[in-house]
């Protein structure tokens, strides 16, 4: 490895942890930097598993240490988001980079959409109380969350905004506590797709070093941002930017854009 690609992932790995507890999925960066620069998308979707565990852990702790996690609410949605996981890390190693990037580009769209058709309900102020029973979950939010899991095991892009969007929209839970929630959840879905991509042979032991010790730093950042005043507001307009991110992205990996200007010349 050169001294630019070890800079590169050390970048990319700081802004992945930092999106990653502030806003959603901080694979956002990470997957297409590493594909940039060489890596297989396979390989790259494997690799960015060691930094997420990485960020979210550090991440998790800070919230922990300042007693924001409510945990008994945050390992009710843990254990359905675990056993989707486990689904979707195994069904990702079956299907081709065409069909994977196809859907990336689908889902985040959809995303998209829900994130700005539901900005009053995402923002709602109102924090639960210290008793987490309650917040009631019923059938459906389990459901949603095992769906999210499959996801979140399948590829990283995409499934923080998810996670977040179930946590909120059917589970009443207010953004903010949903976002300090979703590193715990998503913290426990890594670390499943980490261990079956790594005995499958799909992460790049040596790019996913750096990669997780610059995103522990960006974490430590963007949980010290994620629990200040004002942070409803700025992680919903962060989720706004890094979704409409993730979308122009895989629509120029699709080449879109490309075959628009042509037919246009």
């Amino acid at each position: 490895m050169d001294a630019i690609t070890l800079l590169a992932l050390i970048i990319c790995g700081l802004a992945g942890g930092f999106i990653n507890t502030v806003a959603a999925s901080g694979a956002t960066v990470v997957v297409p930097s590493m594909i940039g620069l060489g890596l297989e998308a396979g390989v790259a979707n494997g690799t960015s598993r060691l930094a997420a565990v990485a960020g979210l852990a550090t991440a998790t702790w800070r919230f922990h240490q300042a007693g924001a996690i409510p945990w008994l609410l945050t390992l009710k949605a843990t254990v359905p988001m675990v056993i989707g996981a486990t689904a979707g890390s195994l069904w990702a190693t079956s299907l081709s980079d065409q069909w994977i990037t196809l859907a990336i580009a689908g889902s985040l769209l959809f995303v998209l959409i829900c994130l700005i058709t539901q900005p009053t309900r995402l923002l709602q102020q109102q924090e639960p109380g210290t008793d987490d029973t309650e917040t009631k979950l019923g059938p459906s939010f389990y459901l949603l969350m095992a769906a999210t899991g499959f996801w979140a095991g399948f590829i990283a892009l995409g499934s923080g905004v998810m996670t977040l969007l179930v946590l909120v929209l059917a589970g009443g839970i207010p953004l903010k506590t949903a976002n300090i929630l979703k590193c715990f959840v998503r913290l426990s879905s890594s670390l499943v797709a980490l261990l079956i991509f790594g005995l499958r042979g799909d992460i790049n032991w040596l790019w996913a070093l750096p990669l997780a010790l610059s995103g522990m730093a960006g974490a430590h950042l963007g949980a010290r941002l994620a629990l200040s005043d004002g942070a409803t507001q700025l992680i919903f307009r962060a989720l706004i930017a890094v979704v409409g991110l993730e979308v122009l992205s895989f629509l120029w990996r699709l080449g879109l854009p490309q075959n628009l200007m042509g037919a246009l010349a």
